[in-house]
């Protein structure tokens, strides 16, 4: 798929997104939106062949429903009919099919990258997030100063914030990491627990020298 102006090309008509999740593309000339639906509908049953969306046409607009991801494909594939009717008086099916492979492909690579900002690489090993919650715990731990996590045990509170902290360190974002963790209630004493200082704490920071050491 050739590169084109898209600002020319909404030129030409106006974009419409709906409470209902459709997308409404309103061709100001009438001449290219016929061009772009094609003989009985053509281009645009080709369209819904190689998406998840409904397709069809209204008065002057081109109309799709569907989820989301597969509208704004369509609606992008849409827009590059709409440059190469203008540009060269025709479309064909080769066109319709290179177009929806080519944002298909784009649109899966800005997916990757926007994983990448999640994905941890330690010397060791490389943490990828296993669900949206430690997503949003990772991105929390990168941004803010302070983060107060809780939820149930092995669910990777302790290991993710260890390997962020660890990766901050590597990459001299900080100096230093320091571990802590309450080894007693608010208020109680260490000493009634056996041993030296080292002995009392060091079974309550065994988790995160474990991380650490992971």
């Amino acid at each position: 798929v050739e590169k084109y102006n898209l600002n020319i090309v909404r030129k030409d008509l106006k974009i419409v997104y709906s409470d209902n999740g459709s997308i409404s593309l309103v061709f100001k000339d009438n001449n290219i939106l016929k061009g772009v639906v094609g003989e009985l509908d053509s281009n645009l049953k080709e369209l819904e062949k190689l998406s998840r969306s409904n397709i069809y046409f209204r008065g002057n607009s081109i109309v799709i429903k569907g989820d989301q991801a597969s509208n704004e494909l369509v609606k992008k594939a849409v827009e590059f009919l709409t440059h190469q009717f203008k540009t060269y008086g025709t479309i064909e099916k080769k066109d319709i099919i290179s177009s929806m492979n080519k944002f298909m492909v784009s649109e899966e690579n800005n997916k990757n990258l926007h994983q990448l900002d999640y994905i941890i690489k330690t010397p060791k090993r490389t943490v990828i997030p296993r669900s949206k919650k430690q997503k949003d715990y990772i991105r929390a731990l990168k941004e803010s100063d302070i983060v107060i996590s809780n939820g149930p045990a092995g669910t990777g509170k302790t290991y993710l914030a260890v390997a962020v902290a660890l990766t901050m360190l590597l990459e001299k974002k900080v100096d230093r990491i320091i571990l802590s963790r309450p080894a007693v209630e608010a208020g109680e004493r260490l000493g009634f627990l056996p041993g030296d200082m080292k002995d009392k704490v060091d079974p309550y920071l065994r988790p995160l020298y474990d991380s650490l050491y992971d």
